[in-house]
């Protein structure tokens, strides 16, 4: 939802629009959300604590994460708690897809189809959706154009801020499994003891050996039926043995273990030479306000 423009990221989409935060000498904020302490944080990952988080672990846990924070110092973790919608329609069109090729440019013409909306209800939405699909015919979008005006009750229905119920909620709708869920809970900021599990982060666990089990997968039929608490599968489940084993750091060792095995990284004094800058070029070219 953001444009790189030099040294600042500026806002494209959803709240906040237009505001831009910038590196200069120190960090500046520029437009009215800036004055919210709020959103300074979660735009630039300050809202997991890290030195806190740490402290709740101890042992293993404690050994690894600690390696794995001095390797990738430079990482942070973006969320949105106002933009939920659009996180969550990210996550479900990064389905069974490339990322960067694909997801990136339906996401981006979708989020400025919404962004033009007088009005966010279901049928607003849902055209705004097949407009999208319109221009791409991927089965993403139209699965999404199915499944939109459940997506936002379940949306509507997290004024609580019960997570195990909002997760519970999404997960029970059709198309919707752990996996896009668990990411829309991370990015959203609901809770960053929460990480989707992928083969990344199942490579990075048995590289520090610990999986010390025969783990499975988060299946749907369970966490549509149960909390993780009360789960039979939890003392297998690897989402529930991760959240159990980092806390609150959960979802920043996850994305570390995306980015070192994803782009064959060993920390983050490697990040210039393998060309993250050029990838972010990319991610962000064209962009507008």
């Amino acid at each position: 939802m953001y444009r790189k423009d030099e040294d600042c990221w500026i806002k494209v989409f959803g709240y906040g629009r237009g505001s831009k935060i910038c590196v200069e000498g120190s960090l500046k904020c520029y437009g009215p959300p800036c004055s919210d302490e709020l959103f300074i944080k979660y735009a630039t990952g300050l809202w997991i604590d890290v030195e806190k988080n740490l402290e709740d672990l101890g042992g293993e846990a404690r050994q690894v994460a600690e390696d794995v924070l001095e390797k990738f110092y430079c990482l942070s973790i973006s969320a949105s708690p106002w933009d939920k919608l659009e996180v969550l329609a990210a996550a479900f069109l990064s389905r069974n897809t490339d990322y960067h090729v694909n997801t990136v440019r339906w996401t981006r013409t979708l989020l400025h189809e919404i962004s033009s909306l007088n009005s966010r209800n279901a049928n607003s939405v849902r055209k705004a959706v097949l407009l999208t699909y319109g221009k791409y015919r991927s089965y993403q979008i139209l699965q999404l154009s199915e499944v939109i005006g459940e997506v936002l009750s379940a949306l509507q229905a997290d004024s609580a801020k019960d997570v195990e119920n909002t997760r519970k909620l999404l997960i029970k709708i059709k198309y919707l499994g752990p996996k896009v869920v668990d990411s829309f809970i991370l990015h959203s900021g609901l809770d960053s003891a929460r990480a989707p599990i992928d083969v990344h982060y199942m490579r990075f666990l048995k590289k520090y050996g610990l999986l010390k089990y025969e783990a499975a997968y988060p299946q749907k039929s369970y966490c549509a039926r149960y909390y993780c608490t009360t789960c039979p599968r939890a003392q297998r489940c690897i989402y529930a043995y991760a959240a159990r084993t980092f806390k609150g750091l959960n979802g920043l060792i996850q994305t570390a273990s995306y980015v070192s095995d994803k782009l064959k990284v060993e920390s983050c004094r490697d990040l210039d030479k393998f060309g993250i800058k050029l990838l972010l070029k990319k991610i962000t070219a064209g962009f507008r306000i």
